[in-house]
């Protein structure tokens, strides 16, 4: 009985602390940030543009949420997909973070916009499981992500409310077809990956063979 407790306890804990809404960005915009921060300096910004109709983006990349650019460059150079990311490079990157719905860094949002798939990659916290959790309004990119993932043994879920990347202003939304997805990976998923090559080479190949 008391495991039972226990178990439900930190199920509980888990889901609320998924359900926390996130702090308020210090900035509300590319061009606020732009006007305080030095790029190159305290951030700095990576982009392909390719012939590909296909994007791959970390716009948390760098001490922001940390690994996701480096998972964003390797799948967009495994399937030669359009890629960008903006790297915060100095520690508490947590301040240049902007919020997916006002992300407008002018690259960016071009480059999002001639894609007709795009695949925002994100991290999350709020749970000691390596995981992966999947959102966005393509309903059909996401199903493939998910069953490609799992295929390479992963373990992924249904993104929670505010992870799911539902909003039409979600950057990741305002593609060509105005709908994409969004992944949110754990922390416990991106140190999985960044200490364990054959997992991240797996997770990668996973993603691009979805897109």
């Amino acid at each position: 009985m008391k495991k039972k407790i226990i178990i439900v306890l930190i199920t509980f804990l888990m889901i609320t602390t998924l359900a926390v809404p996130a702090m308020a960005d210090t900035y509300s915009s590319y061009n606020s940030l732009k006007a305080h921060k030095t790029i190159n300096v305290d951030y700095k910004i990576v982009s392909r543009d390719t012939a590909s109709s296909k994007a791959v983006i970390a716009i948390h990349g760098g001490t922001i949420e940390r690994e996701t650019d480096e998972i964003a460059s390797a799948v967009a150079t495994r399937g030669r997909y359009d890629f960008y990311s903006f790297i915060a490079l100095k520690s508490g990157g947590s301040s240049l973070h902007i919020t997916s719905t006002n992300f407008d860094e002018p690259r960016a949002r071009k480059l999002v916009a001639k894609s007709t798939k795009t695949l925002s990659i994100h991290g999350c916290g709020g749970t000691s499981q390596a995981i992966t959790y999947v959102g966005g309004l393509d309903t059909t990119l996401r199903n493939k992500v998910m069953s490609s993932l799992k295929a390479g043994g992963f373990k992924v879920a249904y993104a929670p409310s505010r992870l799911g990347g539902q909003a039409r202003s979600n950057i990741c939304n305002s593609n060509s077809i105005h709908k994409g997805v969004q992944l949110e990976l754990s922390s416990p998923m991106r140190t999985k990956l960044a200490n364990n090559s054959k997992s991240f080479d797996l997770y990668v190949k996973a993603l691009a063979n979805a897109l």
